[in-house]
């Protein structure tokens, strides 16, 4: 059975409150919906799977993310999906 309790952290996505090594996520508008995606993320020796809920303007949104334990290692830095607050 996989751990989805940080699912129930309140944690605001990455690119609104930055995350150290966290290089992609997605983002749902149902536990539900951010659950499934957990049943399917393949991760590699030393990542480790992220996430929380938060809210925006529009509604409630839970959000699961991949950390690994280098970014420099992870591959093209400029492809980690969001660096900074604003995306930049």
């Amino acid at each position: 059975m996989i751990n989805d309790s940080f699912l129930d952290e309140s944690r605001e996505v990455p690119s609104t409150a930055p995350m150290e090594r966290v290089v992609a996520w997605s983002v749902f508008r149902s536990r539900e919906e951010a659950r499934n995606l957990v049943e399917h993320v393949h991760l590699a020796p030393g990542q480790s799977l992220v996430g929380g809920h938060g809210q925006d303007s529009v509604a409630p949104y839970w959000w699961v993310g991949v950390q690994v334990p280098d970014v420099s290692h992870w591959g093209n830095v400029t492809a980690v999906h969001k660096h900074g607050r604003l995306g930049d």
